[in-house]
């Protein structure tokens, strides 16, 4: 069997944005150059914020794809495995499109990481090329027993390679002088890129309910703004209840650690989820949290054991959970430690990688 400095990897992602599935890719490279793997990483449409938490030892590569059918990148791909004699493509996401062009010319082995919330919420057609492809993959893994389930039910790949591995965090603080409006102990951070996914209406409508009891508290939403109908919408009801002075959207930011250290309270309003980042990066902040019950939420939760579950779309469950917390410091800090001691105890970097390492090794 391979020793890890023996091993070569490409992560294979879309885009270097700040996403959770985008994030995971930069943690995993990251990880894995720390264990001694010589990895390299590969956005296949553009570069992000994310190129600047990636290890200086780590190798970029940006194709600039145009289209679904970029033969120009794909060879320029092609020569950039052979050159490097990488051994796997770890093809996150719909990435696994690229990199199953790429295995006919080169000895390449594919571990697809499947990052989907959920797969019945795909489209049939998007689905029906997946389980195709699926037949060049060697390994599947997938951050949710869901998704896990839907692979062995869909996939041709071989029960025993596909495989359930849940994310892990990793924060790093890089801003002393970080200016936020409220205070470190009146503000409620919701990490997430602004999508219908993500359900920020439930969560303003339950922001409302809050402001009228508790009108010091700020509520503070990071993560990608495509200023789409969507978004508009959201601003709309922010200027339509007077809320301006006191919900924040701040975008898709480079500080969000910072950002989670200096928050109080952390929240999950999603319709849809696998194993989301954010959830896991608040335990590591040691912030109490409150999650709608989607994905491996209410697992990584312990079932209410270390944080308040919620229905989805119910704004005043959610509100009414919220105000909990806000009401009692006790309870907070109670939350917020058992939190943090269970996902580092159980999603760490150590034993995800570990597990990972074991992966690679015997497809090689």
């Amino acid at each position: 069997m391979k020793k890890n400095s023996d091993i070569r990897v490409l992560q294979l992602i879309d885009s270097l944005d700040i996403g959770g599935a985008e994030r995971m890719s930069v943690n995993i490279a990251n990880a894995l150059a720390s264990v001694g793997v010589k990895n390299f990483i590969c956005a296949t449409r553009k570069g992000g914020d994310l190129e600047n938490m990636l290890d200086k030892d780590i190798e970029l590569l940006i194709l600039d794809k145009r289209s679904t059918l970029d033969i120009k990148a794909i060879l320029k791909l092609v020569k950039y495995i052979k050159e490097n004699d990488i051994d796997i493509i770890h093809a996150h996401s719909s990435s696994f499109f690229n990199a199953v062009l790429c295995k006919p010319f080169t000895k390449v082995k594919i571990v697809w990481h499947d990052h989907n919330g959920l797969r019945d919420n795909v489209s049939k057609v998007q689905n029906s090329i997946l389980k195709i492809f699926s037949y060049f993959f060697d390994v599947s893994i997938s951050v949710n027993k869901q998704l896990l389930k839907w692979a062995k039910d869909n996939l041709w790949i071989s029960e025993q390679n596909i495989i359930y591995i849940p994310n892990f965090a990793n924060l790093v603080k890089s801003n002393e002088n970080l200016s936020l409006p409220g205070t470190n102990t009146t503000r409620i951070v919701c990490l997430a890129n602004l999508r219908w996914q993500k359900d920020h209406k439930t969560l303003l409508e339950a922001f409302l309910k809050i402001h009228e009891i508790n009108p010091q508290w700020h509520l503070l939403l990071v993560g990608k703004d495509n200023n789409d109908s969507y978004s508009n919408n959201l601003k709309k009801f922010i200027i339509d209840n007077s809320l301006e002075d006191h919900v924040h959207i701040l975008g898709s930011r480079n500080d969000s650690a910072d950002i989670l250290y200096s928050s109080t309270i952390g929240v999950i309003s999603s319709k849809i989820e696998g194993l989301p980042m954010a959830l896991l990066e608040y335990g590591l902040a040691k912030l109490p949290v409150v999650s709608t019950d989607v994905g491996e939420c209410s697992q990584v939760l312990g079932y209410g054991e270390y944080g308040k579950i919620v229905k989805v779309e119910d704004s005043k469950v959610l509100a009414s959970a919220i105000c909990n917390l806000i009401e009692d410091t006790s309870m907070r800090n109670e939350l917020a430690n058992k939190f943090y001691k269970h996902i580092e105890a159980n999603y760490s970097q150590k034993a995800v990688i570990s597990r990972l390492l074991d992966i690679y090794k015997k497809v090689c």
